[in-house]
């Protein structure tokens, strides 16, 4: 059979007529024929291993948790990178170690973290359907009704376990990082705040000043006969009567003056009060900042955060507004403590495709490319040989 095949193929190069340049199709059939075997094992053999590898290999696993959590961009944003901060994964990996799950201890330690935890929110803040910048502006004041946490293992043997370590670091350390950004911008907002009151103070005072001795000006005057209040059919009409009160008469003049000075007198002391409060609230925030830190350190959850927080309320028993602000904050961990929850308890493990077949064909369609090429390689070195030896 192959003596047949190289006295076809020795008739075909022996009719070849001296235009080398031609493409004769023939030819080409002929070398496939010839190296058809060739061709067929280099091309089926190793998609077949591959294929093999791919079916007895582990098949990866995921697990997702499903929390019912409104987060805005920047705030997924703000989880995102504290979950995949360094002080964060540290922790991760040392639970992970702890538990005699050293594989994916050593993934994390590799920086394939996304590749076992990814965070999804529902709806998605991509904005591929924005068309122009308000559009885009409006999308981001849009808040995902829904937080998923989705877990991916190459095994579904300790994925219960595993997920459990991240659940737990996602329920109960992302939100003392969570806590500790809002306290940050308290703190800042308030010294803001106070700067603003203490900016206004000296002008506040100056103009309090200015309007007493005006008034003390104006009781020293003497108009001859025009202290006299006009009679009650007399109506005068001002459009704006903080300009316009320089028209009216003398003793109207000294009521004007003394109105401005007693509301000015109102604004210095709201703004003393309002300074004192903001300084309690400031000193409460830097306080309750320290404890987040401590707890974060500790490795304490937001609950045992939440039961300090209650021991501290007799300290402000003597400051209705700061125990009041200080109630209202407690209340408000206790909520995210309550929604920190995932909405199904224990959700279904659901094994990832393989993908066999379309990787297998692809690594077939490539070794065959490889083959047929090698094989035309092999007949024009062969031809080549033929050639010298004549």
């Amino acid at each position: 059979m192959a003596n047949s095949e190289n006295e076809v193929l020795e008739k075909g190069v022996q009719g070849m007529d001296t235009y080398e340049d031609e493409i004769d199709l023939m030819d080409y059939f002929l070398v496939l024929w010839k190296r058809k075997w060739f061709i067929l094992l280099a091309s089926a053999l190793p998609a077949l291993i591959v294929g093999l590898v791919i079916f007895f290999s582990p098949r990866d696993c995921t697990l997702t948790f499903t929390y019912n959590q409104a987060l805005g961009e920047k705030d997924f944003m703000i989880l995102e990178d504290t979950f995949y901060s360094e002080e964060n994964i540290g922790k991760l990996i040392g639970k992970l170690q702890a538990a005699d799950f050293k594989d994916v201890a050593q993934k994390l330690a590799g920086a394939h973290i996304r590749e076992i935890v990814a965070f999804e929110v529902s709806p998605s803040f991509l904005l591929a359907n924005v068309k122009n910048f308000e559009e885009a502006q409006q999308f981001k004041q849009i808040k995902g009704s829904l937080l998923l946490v989705r877990i991916t293992l190459d095994s579904d043997k300790d994925m219960s376990r595993a997920a459990l370590i991240f659940r737990e670091n996602i329920e109960n350390v992302m939100p003392l990082y969570s806590e500790k950004e809002y306290l940050n911008q308290s703190v800042i907002g308030f010294k803001n705040k106070m700067a603003i009151i203490e900016e206004a103070k000296y002008t506040l005072n100056l103009g309090l000043e200015r309007k007493k001795s005006t008034l003390e000006k104006l009781k020293k005057l003497s108009s001859g006969g025009l202290d006299k209040l006009p009679s009650d059919n007399i109506v005068l009409q001002f459009s704006d009567m903080k300009d316009s009160s320089v028209y009216l008469p003398l003793p109207y003049q000294r009521q004007a003056v003394e109105t401005q000075i007693i509301n000015t007198e109102e604004q210095v002391r709201t703004n003393n009060e309002m300074y004192d409060y903001y300084t309690g609230l400031l000193k409460l925030s830097e306080r309750l900042l320290g404890c987040v830190d401590k707890a974060i350190t500790s490795d304490n959850t937001l609950g045992q955060f939440c039961s300090s927080l209650i021991d501290t309320q007799t300290e402000y028993k003597d400051s209705v507004q700061i125990a009041d602000y200080l109630k209202a904050y407690i209340k408000k961990v206790e909520n995210k403590v309550a929604n920190s929850m995932p909405i199904t308890e224990k959700p279904r493990i659901c094994p990832i495709a393989k993908g066999t077949i379309k990787k297998t064909g692809i690594v077939f369609v490539i070794a065959f490319m490889l083959s047929v090429f090698t094989a035309f390689l092999r007949e024009g070195l062969q031809k080549r040989d033929v050639r010298n030896e004549k």
